[in-house]
């Protein structure tokens, strides 16, 4: 988990393309166009929240960050034990309101601010369509 969230705090983001957001039961996952021929593809396993509120026309990214704090993580455990008790049971049989949770903060150069919270993530790059390299 430090080697991804170290590599996603310290790559170079901006005027990259935001080209696609996969939403599935357990995971989310951001495909980014740094060029024709690299994607780097962030996936989220574990998500408590997703945030994308106020999309106009905008897809190029200014940053990319992740945070062990923030206020989608925050949101999103109160929902969850609005919903399930003070006290739920595991969901998915794997998260608990006790997990060390994250928040991944995409902005793009209008200011809009993407915000998953989730508890783990991949990192990986696919050039020219070739297989993908995992971090």
């Amino acid at each position: 988990m430090e080697k991804a969230m170290s590599e996603i705090n310290q790559s170079s983001w901006f005027e990259c393309s935001l080209h696609n957001i996969e939403i599935d039961f357990d995971k989310i996952t951001i495909v980014v166009s740094f060029n024709e021929k690299v994607n780097k593809e962030i996936c989220c396993h574990d998500f408590i929240g997703f945030s994308y509120i106020g999309h106009w026309d905008e897809c190029i990214i200014e940053s990319i960050t992740v945070d062990t704090k923030g206020s989608l993580i925050d949101e999103s455990l109160l929902v969850v034990k609005d919903l399930n008790g003070g006290d739920p049971l595991p969901g998915g049989g794997d998260k608990r309101i006790t997990d060390n949770w994250y928040q991944l903060n995409i902005k793009l150069i209008d200011g809009l601010i993407i915000r998953l919270a989730c508890k783990s993530f991949e990192v990986s790059v696919s050039e020219n369509g070739q297989g993908r390299e995992q971090s």
